[in-house]
């Protein structure tokens, strides 16, 4: 009998995270699942690490690749999936044990290709929403780009059939802003979207992954995906359009932060200088589209005095990387 359900995990270099991920898999409560662990050519123990999960459960299928990018793992586990949905998950988080199932109920109960959550737990911080509702694609596009749904392709629920059939795949030039490309392209071709809001997702702060290991040729990579975003859509209205330009902008301040953490503005000063001027020149976007005050506040902070505002960030993260080692002994 095929899995209802493949969940597909790639996996590099992620020993400190990966049996607790993939054990917190084969725990749920609905069980007609395939776990798809993509082995992207790691370095480290992982490899030693999931053979030995896979001798402990069936439903466990391991793929090998040569080190290729996070893109072409998760498309070489579509290709092999045979389950009715397909899910994602990042091999150095967790999740809870109705994970599948939750998901599952959300989009056949509204009859929908697609789910999305907002809600996850980061940190170990709890959200206890449970509210679930049907959106249009073009909500559903509007509140990726504010940050209102989550960029990434976990926390997500999709039907294999759908993709399939629009051969959506990952754009494997594209190894940062990947997932947020993928989810614009599949939200181009359906009319609705079934989203939860409970928290079953928890995202591991991991210092060590692409997203917090700052590096600014990845960053540019980001913003390339985000011109690529647009180059699809059919689907498009003011909003959509207001919060691209914003999401957009907030890479200024990303790379900003970036550069100053990791000691790199000297040997970047020209990138440096363009973002501050691209911050100060388009100060009016977040004072016109951020919904929340402190958010317009430290951009306005960060137009007067952009490196203070970037190493008080650094200490923030800093502090973050330090509660991360405590937690996972590294």
């Amino acid at each position: 009998m095929n899995p209802d359900v493949s969940i597909i995990i790639p996996v590099y270099n992620v020993e400190k995270y990966i049996e607790r991920c993939v054990k917190s898999l084969m725990m749920q409560d609905y069980e007609n699942i395939e776990i798809i662990l993509v082995n992207d050519g790691s370095l480290d123990d992982s490899t030693n690490i999931i053979n030995k999960l896979s001798k402990e459960d069936s439903r466990i299928k391991i793929l090998y690749q040569e080190n290729s990018g996070v893109s072409a793992a998760r498309n070489y586990g579509l290709r092999v999936a045979l389950g009715d949905y397909i899910m994602f998950v990042d091999g150095d988080d967790w999740v809870d044990s109705d994970y599948v199932s939750y998901f599952l109920k959300l989009v056949k109960n509204n009859n929908c290709f697609i789910g999305m959550n907002k809600q996850h737990y980061s940190n170990e911080e709890i959200k206890y929403e449970h509210e679930s509702n049907i959106v249009s694609a073009e909500k559903a596009i509007e509140w990726i780009y504010s940050d209102k749904i989550f960029v990434a392709v976990w926390n997500k629920i999709y039907k294999n059939d759908y993709l399939k059939r629009y051969n959506l795949i990952f754009n494997q030039n594209i190894w940062y802003g990947e997932g947020m490309l993928f989810n614009i392209e599949c939200l181009q071709n359906v009319n609705k979207v079934a989203i939860g809001e409970k928290a079953i997702y928890h995202q591991t702060f991991n210092p060590e992954s692409a997203m917090r290991n700052f590096n600014l040729k990845s960053n540019y990579c980001g913003i390339s995906s985000m011109w690529l975003q647009r180059s699809k859509w059919k689907k498009v209205n003011k909003m959509i359009e207001n919060e691209w330009i914003y999401h957009r902008y907030r890479f200024n301040r990303t790379i900003i932060d970036g550069l100053v953490r990791t000691n790199q503005v000297h040997d970047n000063w020209l990138a440096y200088k363009e973002c501050v001027k691209n911050i100060r020149r388009g100060i009016f976007i977040p004072i016109k589209l951020e919904h929340k005050k402190k958010e317009k506040l430290k951009y306005l902070c960060y137009f007067l005095t952009p490196m203070f505002m970037a190493r008080r960030h650094a200490r923030k993260f800093s502090n973050a990387v330090k509660v991360a080692k405590q937690l996972y002994k590294y």
